[in-house]
């Protein structure tokens, strides 16, 4: 029997090969990384192979030496003769801004995932968010506001008040009128903050089906906090906005039903039934 015929039969799971040019940023480097810098002397390729399955990444062997050598040209690792490679200096250093970067992205989905509003219930918890946010951003928007900023804010609330008056509802508007606030307070966190606070449509929706039902719509509360704005004054501004998002507050506390996410269509279809 010829030898080709005595060879075993290739596994039915094939190797899943990094794209050329793979970034470090990218889940295998991050792995190989990892196991690297979680030994204190040198690993063998077969380690980090190891590693990588262990994370879900299907690879060969030979796949993962390329990976590695990559790693070499970087100046993250270096081979200690045929024992296997290290982290450098710089690898370590890298590696401590991956695992950062990796929390924060953790971080902003955990954030993400809150504010998914499901029910009324959660409406009121992402306003008694928003206005401990929005309050700081009000007052320092009257300090830091330019006048170009200023004029957009007055714009947006004009546009605002008007689309509520004609449609009943202006959900856009009221966004637009919050975020162009928290940008002129000039944080980069509250404006972020903010930005992820208002932008779920279902909060948005349902927030406006609330005032619409308890006959609460309040498009003019934002008249108040744009003169404080530009008078500069900003306790005032601060208290304005305290003042607008406690009546979204109670418009929202005082709605007697509870829908969750299962009846997120019933309201939709209640809002637009709404005169």
């Amino acid at each position: 029997m010829k030898a080709s015929a005595m060879r075993k039969p290739r596994s039915a799971t094939r190797a899943r090969p990094l794209p050329p040019g793979t970034s470090l940023s990218e889940e295998p480097a991050y792995v190989a990384l990892k196991e690297l810098g979680g030994n204190q002397g040198p690993i063998g390729c077969w380690r980090v192979r190891s590693a990588l399955q262990a994370a879900g990444i299907v690879t060969s062997e030979a796949t993962a030496g390329r990976l590695l050598r990559g790693l070499d040209l970087q100046g993250l690792t270096r081979a200690i003769g045929s024992r296997g490679r290290v982290l450098t200096s710089k690898g370590r250093r890298h590696l401590a801004v991956l695992e950062r970067s990796r929390r924060l992205r953790s971080y902003h989905r955990g954030l993400l995932q809150a504010v998914r509003a499901e029910s009324v219930e959660d409406v009121v918890d992402l306003l008694t968010a928003r206005r401990a946010v929005e309050t700081e951003t009000a007052r320092l928007a009257a300090l830091r506001a330019t006048k170009q900023e200023v004029q957009e804010i007055e714009q947006a609330v004009y546009r605002h008040i008007e689309e509520t008056h004609r449609r009943g509802t202006a959900s856009e508007q009221n966004r637009v009128v919050h975020s162009l606030i928290a940008r002129a307070s000039r944080s980069g966190i509250l404006q972020a903050i903010v930005n992820v606070l208002l932008q779920e449509e279902y909060l948005q929706e349902i927030n406006a089906y609330i005032q619409h039902a308890t006959g609460k719509i309040m498009p003019e509360d934002h008249l108040l906090i744009l003169r404080a704005i530009k008078d500069r004054q900003s306790k005032r501004a601060a208290e304005a906005m305290q003042a607008h998002l406690d009546r979204l507050l109670r418009a929202a506390q005082s709605y007697p039903a509870r829908p969750k996410a299962a009846s997120r269509r019933r309201v939709m279809e209640a809002h637009t039934r709404s005169p």
